[in-house]
């Protein structure tokens, strides 16, 4: 697939992979013949297919990621979730779990919740799409508040409630949802803006003796994340034009 149209000798697919050549000859002659890929007299492969991944987070992005939020809940005791979106949910990637929480937060890895709940999470990542795309792609009769009451909102209010985040990085639902979690988020996009993933901070909604500290340390707990995160993005960006510079430079040479 990495080859584009270019055809790739199964030779170099054994040898820069690590498999032999029998196993590799047997994995492309089940791909061919499911219809994945040419494979030619000469032992050429030319793929037939694309893989792409709805959330574009590498190997490294990920492990620096999952170091990152046991970090996080090491040295600041919140509990600390990485939320991706697929279709009109968020699904949870990831999560750091105290044990001696004193509420239960059900959204473990694998946990889906409907973006129609106008939570931090779902504010930050609709208000991305801007209100046009989030018309077309939404019903947006269908937006509702969170927290106990849940109550249904009218396309006008879910309209300004999601465009008053247009521009933050931040957001929060102090009071908590339903089940009496507290979330802080933020967003974290490429260099291009495309969105990659939410990471939050999740507590027990219970009342705090200063509100305004304890919301100006989950701010900078998440903005120092996000910053150590736009770093590892920045980098990999670099890695890849450098990459695509050297193969530019060998295919004028030959």
């Amino acid at each position: 697939m990495a080859s584009g149209s270019d055809p790739v000798k199964q030779v170099d697919i054994s040898r820069d992979l690590g498999i032999p050549a029998a196993t590799v000859n047997r994995i492309v002659r089940s791909l061919a013949e499911r219809g994945y890929l040419f494979h030619t007299s000469e032992k050429y492969c030319i793929p037939n297919f694309r893989l792409i991944r709805n959330v574009p987070m590498s190997e490294s992005y990920l492990s620096i990621l999952s170091e990152l939020m046991a970090d996080i809940t090491a040295r600041h005791s919140v509990s600390v979730e990485a939320v991706v979106v697929t279709g009109f949910d968020l699904l949870w990637h990831s999560r750091t779990q105290l044990p001696d929480a004193s509420v239960a937060i059900r959204a473990a890895r694998g946990f889906r919740r409907s973006l129609y709940e106008l939570d931090a999470m779902s504010r930050l990542y609709l208000s991305r799409l801007g209100w046009d795309e989030v018309s077309y792609k939404y019903f947006t009769g269908g937006f509702f508040k969170t927290g106990l009451e849940m109550k249904g909102l009218a396309p006008s209010e879910a309209r300004r409630i999601i465009e008053d985040v247009a521009d933050q990085t931040f957001d929060m639902d102090f009071e908590g949802n339903h089940v009496g979690v507290r979330r802080f988020a933020t967003i974290i996009e490429d260099g291009d803006g495309t969105f990659l993933h939410l990471l939050s901070i999740a507590e027990a909604a219970v009342p705090v003796r200063d509100k305004d500290h304890h919301v100006a340390n989950a701010r900078r707990i998440l903005d120092d994340a996000r910053a150590t995160l736009n770093a590892q993005i920045k980098t990999e960006a670099k890695g890849r034009d450098g990459l695509d510079q050297r193969e530019g430079h060998l295919k004028l040479v030959t």
